[in-house]
């Protein structure tokens, strides 16, 4: 989508301090073409923004009162799908990153990122592709896993396969990448069959994690 003044981006912002959420305004006020139609301070009120403006872009902190950013997510997924949600949190560990990345969400971002970075981050994720701050990237590729080494197999991955492991990590849909590749959608689906069954995972969420935190589309 394109967006511009007259189009701008939606964007809500979930933390508990309201000095926080006056400092993230502030900054991107000078963005003409974000505007912030929503703020709330607990999960719960996530998910009454999320129905109530359909935000683009919602950014979202972990520990708040009533509930946390992490249980919000798959609440606000099935409320407002086309939402990007991205932490804005101060918690850098692999433990809360996992949780939230597994939950659904589409970035993960500290609350010590300068401003241009947030802002980045914002254009980014709108484009479809998933946000870290450099100390998570750092995190993730420290806790990286190799495909042989993935639950104690001897996986053999195609080249075929890798590929779309990269395209799953960046947000594709199976539409996106069968258009991408030039396969049907039917053959699309069926290397994810294949994948979650050659990695021993249990479901399609897992693919997802699995593949954000194992190929290195992420730079």
């Amino acid at each position: 989508m394109l967006y511009s003044e007259t189009n701008p981006i939606k964007l809500v912002i979930v933390d508990d301090h309201e000095i926080f959420r006056f400092g993230v305004r502030k900054l991107l006020s000078t963005i003409r073409i974000v505007e912030i139609v929503g703020e709330g301070s607990n999960g719960l009120e996530a998910i009454e923004l999320a129905e109530r403006f359909r935000p683009d872009v919602i950014f979202l902190d972990i520990f708040m009162p009533k509930m946390n950013g992490i249980e919000a997510i798959p609440e606000i997924r099935k409320i407002s799908p086309e939402s990007y949600i991205v932490m804005l949190t101060a918690f850098e560990d692999f433990l809360h990153i996992e949780r939230a990345l597994t939950a659904g969400a589409d970035g993960y971002l500290t609350k010590g990122i300068s401003p241009e970075i947030l802002q980045e981050a914002i254009l980014k994720v709108v484009e479809g592709e998933r946000v870290f701050s450099k100390s998570i990237i750092k995190l993730l590729s420290e806790r990286r896993v190799s495909y042989d080494e993935s639950n104690d197999l001897n996986v053999s991955i195609t080249k075929r396969e890798e590929e779309i492991l990269k395209l799953i990590a960046q947000g594709l849909t199976n539409n996106e990448i069968s258009e991408k590749l030039g396969l049907s959608v039917r053959t699309v689906e069926s290397h994810r069959y294949n994948l979650i069954k050659k990695l021993n995972l249990k479901n399609a969420s897992q693919l997802v994690k699995f593949a954000v935190m194992n190929t290195n589309y992420i730079k």
